[in-house]
């Protein structure tokens, strides 16, 4: 078995960097071979752009869907591009470890997913969903949050982190991961000193054992339910008898804005 670890945190002293390690050390010791891509440490480029490919399909009009698919198909795309979608094909669990930032991922993982994502190689329209590359994968998410598990929760004042992340994780399912629900680490905050600091520390070290007791039973954690494709009419529409599992695909409006 393989996993390969997704860290997006410039600093390597950090608790994300630290769950990264925590996740290697732990998944190594279940008998996968582990490989960590650190995007940050890497200097991956987030931007996806014309200059990222020596050969063109159209060098008038800059289409990344088009030049992605072309450059796949012609063995051309850039280095570090190719290396990671090797490395997604070669994983059997994919775990990507980042903090929530301005309610969403750090833009160098977006970015990573607008380029590794390749159109052609990790999805075309005869190949997502259910039928996607990655199918038969795992993924997993483990983020950290600066605010209260109370102020992250349905009701509160950041909003529920769950949803939040949904975009994400459908991104995965939409490559055809099965993806595991995130394990999500609340109040993760710089700049303490004293007993805060102290209690934090305490806190962060049985998170951590926590995260790690869960990683030994991968077998036990529980997925995130997406509705299946026969789920959808030809028009793409949610069929009236189908389940609904997130307010992202509902038969119908639950709330206004």
């Amino acid at each position: 078995m393989k996993a390969l670890i997704i860290l997006a945190h410039p600093e390597p002293k950090s608790f994300n960097a630290h769950l990264a390690r925590s996740a290697s050390d732990v998944l190594a010791e279940q008998g996968f071979q582990v490989q960590t891509l650190d995007l940050y440490a890497s200097g991956f480029d987030p931007c996806e752009g014309a200059d990222h490919y020596v050969l063109r399909r159209d060098k008038d009009r800059f289409d990344a869907q088009t030049e992605q698919r072309y450059s796949w198909e012609k063995d051309a795309s850039a280095p570090e591009i190719k290396s990671a979608i090797e490395a997604l094909f070669d994983a059997d669990l994919v775990v990507f470890q980042f903090p929530l930032w301005w309610f969403g991922p750090p833009g160098i993982l977006k970015g990573w997913l607008d380029r590794a994502f390749v159109y052609g190689a990790l999805y075309r329209s005869s190949a997502r969903y259910d039928t996607g590359p990655c199918r038969g994968k795992l993924a997993l998410t483990c983020v950290t949050t600066g605010a209260s598990e109370e102020a992250c929760s349905f009701n509160g004042h950041e909003g529920d982190t769950n949803l939040i992340l949904w975009p994400f994780l459908f991104s995965l399912r939409y490559v055809g991961f099965s993806v595991l629900e995130p394990n999500l680490i609340f109040g993760v905050r710089g700049g303490l000193s004293g007993d805060e600091a102290r209690a934090q520390d305490i806190y962060l070290r049985d998170a951590d054992e926590t995260y790690r007791a869960k990683l030994r039973s991968l077998e036990t954690w529980p997925h995130v339910t997406f509705n299946a494709d026969g789920d959808f009419d030809d028009a793409g529409l949610l069929r009236p008898d189908a389940s609904v599992y997130s307010p992202f695909i509902r038969h119908r409006a639950r709330m206004t804005f």
